[in-house]
């Protein structure tokens, strides 16, 4: 270390971009988002166990069969991100309808 430069970084949170163990600690990081949309039993089970958040890096998906649901779980990402200083891109977000009501108009408050 004699021959080597460096400044302190002091960082304040995330983790760095393309590290190996980025994956991992980001998924520490926002793992109680997953836990209270788990708690709040809106979003879809199959036998007993919540499949209604599924995220992969930083994309999650929110499944519901229910649109006022899947606006109550959003609200819930929403509370929750705002905690750790995160939020949702509206920009890069989408909405999927399947079923009968697909090609119904969404009205938007």
């Amino acid at each position: 270390m004699d021959n080597a430069f460096f400044d302190v970084i002091c960082l304040q949170c995330g983790v760095r971009q393309g590290g190996v163990l980025s994956p991992v600690l980001f998924t520490v990081y926002v793992n109680d988002v997953i836990m209270a949309l788990s708690a709040s039993w809106h979003g879809c089970y199959f036998h007993g166990m919540f499949v209604g958040c599924f995220m992969y890096a930083d994309d999650l998906l929110l499944l519901s069969p229910l649109l006022c649901d899947l606006q109550l779980m959003i609200d819930i990402c929403c509370a929750e991100l705002e905690g750790i200083d995160m939020c949702l891109n509206v920009k890069k977000s989408q909405v999927l309808r399947i079923g009968k009501w697909h090609a119904e108009k969404l009205i938007v408050l």
